[in-house]
């Protein structure tokens, strides 16, 4: 549960019914059905299963909200509000619906640049942006895939099981620079592992020759066709030697292979993540801002 106090009942005027994290199938219906929309940016149905089953024990769980309006995604940690709805629904309510219970402005996520509604009423109720991401595609249908080029002897392939868990964590604990003890990074991995979205042969990895796991990536797939990146990264000891542009065409090649015709990955906008997405291939669609309240 998080922090908050809730000041309306579970079905409130605004059509939500908050729902647990068992129920997130439905959730994820509503985020497949917008994944098309050229206008507002929605998260993908992988991005909410990995919130759900690779979550930071030290901070609270997200509080979910679905109803015929939309799906609002509350961190009572942050105050941070992750709203979608549809282009002819009103997104406006449910951001400021989610202000009331958070009992303050929190900071409104996934903000697409192509949302004029959206900035133009956070810009003129006293919102900046605070951070910004950069979105990137590959059309699977239509852009050639190059073959994978690893080093001399390095291996790309999926995770061959829990006996590597703690292998591929030390590689993402050095990619993220994450603050979380080990122990504890290791246990949240193996949660994720032995969770029912996991699927092994969906998490892919380049192994170098010594056997260390160097760069990792999980990609999720959807009915719609369109496939996730979350998360991907390289170990610093091994960036810039072509390790992780190799593992990213090594699984757009599955990805195509699964049927998927795009594959999306966001990314923080930043000089090097900026620069390393679109000379892998990747078309840069446009950013994505996180607006909080002055």
């Amino acid at each position: 549960m998080v922090n908050t106090v809730d000041p309306m009942p579970s079905t409130i005027g605004a059509g939500l019914h908050r729902i647990g994290w068992d129920e997130i199938a439905d959730a994820q219906a509503f985020l497949s059905s917008g994944l098309g929309s050229a206008i507002r940016y929605f998260i993908h149905p992988g991005d909410l299963a990995w919130w759900a089953h690779h979550h930071d024990r030290r901070r609270p769980q997200l509080e979910l909200w679905l109803g015929e309006p939309g799906l609002v995604v509350i961190d009572g940690s942050n105050g941070e509000i992750s709203a979608f709805a549809r282009p002819t629904d009103d997104l406006i309510r449910l951001i400021e619906w989610a202000q009331v219970r958070l009992m303050a402005k929190g900071t409104v996520g996934w903000v697409a640049d192509t949302d004029e509604e959206l900035t133009s009423y956070l810009d003129s109720h006293g919102y900046s942006v605070s951070t910004s991401n950069r979105s990137y595609r590959w059309e699977l249908g239509a852009q050639r895939i190059p073959a994978p080029d690893p080093p001399q002897g390095w291996e790309l392939r999926p995770m061959r099981g829990e006996e590597e868990a703690d292998n591929r964590r030390q590689a993402s604990h050095a990619a993220f620079e994450s603050t979380m003890d080990s122990a504890m990074h290791l246990e949240r991995y193996l949660g994720f592992m032995r969770s029912p979205v996991y699927d092994r042969e969906r998490d892919l990895v380049a192994v170098a020759p010594d056997g260390r796991i160097a760069s990792f990536m999980v990609w999720w797939p959807d009915r719609a066709g369109i496939a996730q990146i979350e998360p991907f990264g390289t170990h610093p000891d091994f960036q810039r030697k072509g390790v992780g542009r190799a593992l990213l065409h090594f699984g757009l090649a599955r990805m195509a292979g699964a049927g998927m015709s795009v594959c999306r990955v966001v990314t923080d906008d930043y000089r090097v993540a900026t620069a390393f997405y679109p000379a892998a291939g990747f078309a840069d669609v446009g950013g994505l801002s996180w607006w909080s309240h002055a």
